[in-house]
């Protein structure tokens, strides 16, 4: 008796899902550990136990993969801004170069970050991916900062997302870099700094 096909269709939409995912991760740990033109489609499939051909069944180019690894670092950090559980210490994380108590995840995705964007330099497709997820997660943070401050403008809570961007994303670059200003110093002025642009957060992260 043959299986109907409204049946199937679940379970090969699901198996699909399955290889997307194990290409999305395996071309993760080969940007990681190889850069970004360094990571070959044989590697990526070498790493997904999978062929070069089975490769281009789910993604037509590496293009294509790199917007699967970006969508999926966009929504870990959508679902992190709405959390009001998960609150960061902005001024700790500048100040340390290293990111106090980053987590493997977060460092994978610092370099994924900095090698994909050393690429949309030079890549127009690159480039509207990254320009495409920095409109989400800047979408998202301007309509937290206005519900936070509803007496600011959607241009002044704009502003103020991107200052805290620039300090962020500047912190990721500088990472490979030997730090030579005192953490401690450096923590004050940030956190003064970001006292005056959200006079209400709290001691344990912006709220």
């Amino acid at each position: 008796m043959s299986v109907p096909k409204e049946k199937k269709r679940p379970v090969k939409e699901l198996r699909d899902q399955l290889r997307r995912d194990q290409i999305v991760s395996a071309a993760r740990v080969c940007v990681v550990r190889h850069g970004f033109h360094g990571a070959s489609m044989g590697q990526i499939a070498a790493e997904a136990q999978m062929s070069v051909g089975q490769i281009y069944r789910y993604f037509p180019s590496k293009e294509a993969i790199v917007h699967a690894i970006v969508e999926r670092i966009v929504a870990r950090r959508l679902e992190w801004m709405v959390d009001g559980e998960k609150q960061i210490d902005f001024a700790a994380r500048f100040a340390n170069r290293r990111h106090v108590d980053a987590s493997d995840e977060e460092r994978c995705e610092r370099v994924l970050l900095l090698e994909i964007t050393a690429e949309a330099t030079r890549n127009p497709a690159v480039a509207e991916i990254v320009r495409a997820a920095d409109r989400r997660l800047r979408g998202q943070a301007v309509e937290l900062v206005r519900g936070n401050y509803p007496e600011l403008s959607e241009e002044e809570a704009a502003a103020r997302v991107e200052f805290v961007t620039v300090l962020s994303e500047g912190s990721a670059f500088r990472s490979v870099t030997e730090q030579i200003a005192s953490p401690a110093l450096l923590e004050g002025i940030y956190r003064d700094v970001l006292q005056k642009l959200f006079p209400r957060s709290t001691e344990s992260g912006l709220s």
